[in-house]
């Protein structure tokens, strides 16, 4: 019984970021100005993200219709770490939500410059630089937990780690060239994934 129902909460968390995300990419796509793209059209990161989405799918559509066949790639997570999963993934949905509608006709799945582009200061940005990566780092730890199966869990995880490692930097690149001093200025006061930290007058680890 237990396992239905958290395979249905992990279903409809699936389906509600889905949702979310086509929601804001719909607009930004349909109100927002031109795109100058800023990845390169080929590159082993862009071929690890599609195998691993590719793999993704696949896992996690034998998980919720043929289980029985990824049983072999079972974890063995207690009850308790998989609906903490559910409770990451139920937290993580909003932030994401609360990010994506700051960032407005900004959004993108993409590195990317848009035409009327401007910084984004609102919202979840006023205290970290990057909050979608946390969104997405938290949900696809969630969906690993809740699964107990790494052949669902990882993919989306090591997909997303390549893309932190091959675009954090470069989009950090892009925003001080389109915004000079103000963008940083704003990296003085903001953390990367996390908001900063002042005790005694020290800054936190997040730079």
């Amino acid at each position: 019984m237990q396992e239905t129902v958290i395979r249905f909460s992990l279903g409809f968390l699936i389906l509600a970021f889905f949702v979310v995300r086509a929601y804001h990419n719909r607009k930004a796509t349909r109100e927002g100005g031109k795109i100058e793209y800023r990845e390169p059209n080929f590159s082993i990161i862009k071929l690890i993200r599609s195998i691993g989405g590719i793999a993704l799918l696949a896992a996690l559509m034998m998980f919720f219709v043929k289980p029985e066949w990824i049983a072999w790639a079972s974890l063995p997570f207690p009850l308790w770490l998989r609906w903490l999963g559910i409770g990451i993934g139920a937290l993580s949905v909003p932030l994401i939500w609360w990010t994506e509608s700051s960032l407005g006709l900004n959004f993108q799945t993409t590195l990317h410059v848009r035409e009327g582009h401007s910084l984004i200061t609102h919202g979840p940005y006023a205290y970290v630089r990057h909050p979608m990566y946390t969104g997405l780092l938290l949900f696809t730890i969630a969906w690993l937990l809740a699964s107990a199966n790494w052949l669902v869990g990882l993919p989306g995880l090591l997909g997303l780690l390549a893309i932190l490692i091959n675009r954090v930097s470069r989009e950090e690149a892009v925003m001080t060239e389109l915004f000079g001093d103000e963008y940083r200025a704003y990296m003085q006061h903001t953390g990367r994934f996390l908001p900063r930290l002042r005790k005694a007058g020290i800054l936190s680890w997040q730079n």
